[in-house]
């Protein structure tokens, strides 16, 4: 993987390239990413290329890409639109992209340019898969989730009633340009949603639990700086974890799923209601709890990394509807398989393995965690 840099005659910019499964792909966060947008597009795929968005994220967002895409070769000036958030992942919505993208002339030559958050980037990156059995993506995430996380690793997918992501092809994107201005305007849910999977790679990541100590209360801030490096520090961890395991067969980017097998199974069945990030929380403050009784995490150490994601995060109270209901969601896990659940433990930040686990232990670690609360 290419070092971080500074991108020359711009401020602020970072940088690196990685090629995952011998796909080239490179990466830019910082205030004014999107600038690289137009220039890159052409040296990527020289035919027609067409915007997959949302309307809310068009009505925050669209100043901001239609001045990227000025001077822009070939780019289809009128977005495919999909539904926002959850619901934008279902067969019919991808269909629909499909039949439009088709219909509007796509070519083997062309691509998609993926702009919204990471379900708009989900469905986005699997319509560019299928069509025309595969076409280049480029992300433009614009929220700090899909900054952080979804929008590098080619992992798309749409939901079935079963469960989150259960149908999806890995798809690595050929550009991820994480503009942090376009984060200045999220609103505070949203935001501290996002940091779930920032803290997510902290404890991965022994280097970045150390640095953690002196960004989160920048972050706390929304300090533009503080997240630019956080974002970039979490997209080298999980970059290095796609180029050793980019199909998820060899176990390393399995890693990446810490927190992940309770907070899908929390978040569809709060029926979507709770944020990706805050079932994620809940998540790792379960594993944490299960860590430290299978896996020998000190309770020192539990108790300092369950701060981070408490004070950061904030995940809401669990309702009862959804504690009643999420134990049944487990089975449905695409990280199981047939002798059973699997979920990632942590011995200490930046030691984490993937472990065969019982789901009433998974249970119970969310009841340590405080999830039952009987006010709840």
């Amino acid at each position: 993987m290419a070092p971080s840099s500074t991108a020359p005659g711009v401020p602020g910019l970072r940088t690196f390239s990685f090629s995952p499964a011998g796909v080239p792909c490179r990466v830019v966060v910082g205030p004014g990413a999107l600038a690289r947008l137009a220039p890159a597009l052409p040296g990527i795929a020289p035919g027609r290329w067409f915007v997959v968005s949302s309307s809310p994220v068009l009505s925050a967002q669209g100043e901001a890409l239609g001045a990227a895409l000025r001077g822009a070769p070939g780019v289809d000036p009128d977005p495919l639109l999909v539904p926002d958030a959850e619901a934008g992942k279902s067969w019919a919505s991808l269909g629909r992209l499909l039949d439009g993208l088709t219909r509007r002339g796509l070519r083997r030559d062309g691509g998609v340019v993926a702009f919204g958050g990471g379900s708009v980037g989900d469905v986005a990156g699997l319509a560019a898969a299928l069509a025309l059995r595969g076409v280049p993506v480029v992300q433009l995430p614009t929220t700090l989730l899909a900054a952080s996380d979804s929008a590098l690793g080619g992992k798309t997918a749409v939901n079935l009633p079963a469960g989150k992501n259960l149908a999806g092809v890995v798809h690595q994107p050929r550009l991820v340009l994480a503009d942090t201005r376009l984060l200045d305007s999220l609103p505070e849910r949203a935001y501290r949603s996002g940091l779930a999977e920032v803290v997510k790679c902290s404890i991965l990541d022994g280097a970045f639990d150390r640095r953690f100590g002196a960004l989160a209360g920048r972050l706390e801030a929304r300090e533009p700086e503080a997240v630019a490096e956080a974002v970039t520090r979490s997209l080298r961890v999980k970059a290095a974890a796609v180029k050793a395991d980019p199909f998820e067969t060899l176990g390393r980017r399995a890693l990446l799923n810490l927190g992940h097998t309770v907070g899908h199974a929390l978040e569809t069945a709060s029926r979507h209601r709770l944020a990706h990030g805050e079932a994620v929380a809940w998540g790792l403050l379960a594993i944490l709890r299960v860590s430290v009784a299978a896996s020998g995490l000190s309770e020192a150490l539990a108790g300092r990394l369950a701060e981070r994601v408490r004070g950061l995060v904030r995940p809401p109270a669990l309702g009862r509807p959804v504690l009643a209901g999420w134990p049944a969601l487990l089975g449905s896990d695409k990280k199981g398989d047939r002798l059973g659940l699997r979920a990632v433990l942590v011995r200490r930040p930046g030691e984490a393995h993937v472990a065969r686990v019982a789901a009433d232990l998974l249970v119970r670690g969310l009841r340590e965690a405080g999830a039952y609360n009987p006010a709840s």
